[in-house]
Parts: structure tokens; sequence; C-alpha cells
């Protein structure tokens, strides 16, 4: 039994993580096991396992618990959670997938390092491995906002993974050090309309190497560059 609920700051997004628990009484010895995330329309939108795991016997409780940090939820809405055992299902039951507002400060180790820095890494990960580059940005309210240019180009920067990526690795730096503070994921929005004509005068202000008034570079940017709003997947 349980009352679960899994928490998205957008949709679609990856969820927050969240621990998948259960108790088996089964026969001692090893079995497949198998936990099926199953959406309301019916499909199964994520798998974990199978596994072959080692129960105690049905004298005892055999406990097992995953975290789970890469689950994609599109919808949000009541789920069901569904356990096998080579391949037969034994149990299932109900949980929440509810949007949960994002915060608007972050714990204080991640504001630290996106305010004292003039530079984070963004990209994706690729194959088991961080594909980022250096990326200058702004950041207000718990939410970071980076340029990025539609086709490669030597005058802007092009964020591996954008624009459709859902979600993209993040990396903070040390201040004037080359090594890296925090790495987490955050989730991606593209922004459009008035939305990206706001977040395009926030990073016109902030950009450094600025040639020229912010309203120059605005122009530049559109029609040639999408602007993304990245949302820490980070309890506060």
């Amino acid at each position: 039994m349980a009352n679960g609920q899994v928490y998205l700051l957008s949709v679609p997004a990856r969820a927050l993580p969240f621990a998948v628990l259960r108790d088996w009484k089964a026969p001692t010895g090893y079995l497949s096991e198998e936990v099926h995330l199953i959406a309301p329309a019916g499909s199964v939108v994520y798998r974990l396992g199978p596994a072959p795991r080692y129960l105690l016997g049905s004298m005892d409780l055999t406990r097992f618990e995953d975290v789970i940090d890469d689950a994609v939820f599109d919808e949000l809405g009541l789920y069901i959670a569904s356990f096998l055992l080579d391949g037969e299902v034994l149990g299932q039951t109900e949980f929440q997938v509810v949007l949960q507002a994002a915060p608007e400060k972050l714990p204080r180790e991640v504001e630290d390092g996106l305010r004292k820095s003039d530079v984070i890494w963004v990209g994706v990960e690729y194959q088991g491995k961080d594909v980022t580059i250096p990326s200058w940005f702004v950041y207000r309210s718990g939410k970071i906002y980076v340029l990025s240019s539609k086709d490669p180009s030597l005058e802007e920067q092009t964020i591996p993974g954008l624009p459709d990526a859902k979600d993209v690795i993040v990396v903070t730096r040390r201040k004037y050090r080359d090594t890296s503070l925090d790495r987490f994921r955050a989730v991606s929005r593209i922004l459009e309309g008035p939305e990206w004509d706001q977040a395009a005068a926030l990073l016109a202000d902030r950009r450094r190497s600025r040639h020229g008034p912010p309203q120059d570079s605005i122009k530049r940017w559109k029609g040639t560059c999408l602007i993304a709003e990245l949302t820490p997947l980070i309890s506060a």
C-alpha cells in the first residue's frame, strides 16, 4: 500500500528524485523483479528492472528500496505502480504525479555558485558522459536563462541538446578557478514572444563583452538565437 506523490517542476519534465520501496514475501532464492510505472492512459512510462533479487524466504520480509532520478513524465494525474516477480504482476498501488511550484530561492551553496561566477557549464548527458560548454547566463529568482544560437556560430554560444532536450546538465564553477562546485539537472523551457523579449533584455544587460547598446544585441539575436529558461531540479 502507498499514498505516494511524485513531484514535477514543469510539464513535461524529469521528476524530482523519489523512492520506490516494497516488501516481499516469497520463497528463498533469486527471482527476477520489475517495477512498472503506468500513466493514466495505460502506457508504461518507466521500468525499473528486470533485475535478479535475492529473497529471504516466505517467513521473512525482504525489503528493496530504489531512488529514481531519471523518470520523465508527460502528464499529471493518477498513475499506477505495478510490481512483478518473474514476469507476474503480484501487486499494484496508485500514486499521484503533481506539479510543484519551483522555489524562488535555491540552496545557499547553489545560489552562491550562480551569483559569484559569470560562467556555468551547460549541456546534456550522452552515453554516460557530460557534453557541456562554458555558457554565460543570467540567474533570477530560482531560474537560469541562457542564450543559444539556433545554428552553430562563431558569434554566439550553441548549447548541446537545445532546443529538443527536456532537461539539461548544469555545472557551476568556483569563482576564478576551473574546478566544479555543483552539478545538477534543470528542466529546459524554450521561451517565445514577450517572455523571450524580457529574458533577452536581462541577457543583453548582463553581457560582459557586448559592443554597442543592448538593443543592438537583442535585434541581432531575434530569429537567430533561442533563449532557454532552466529550472534546477533541486528541492529548496
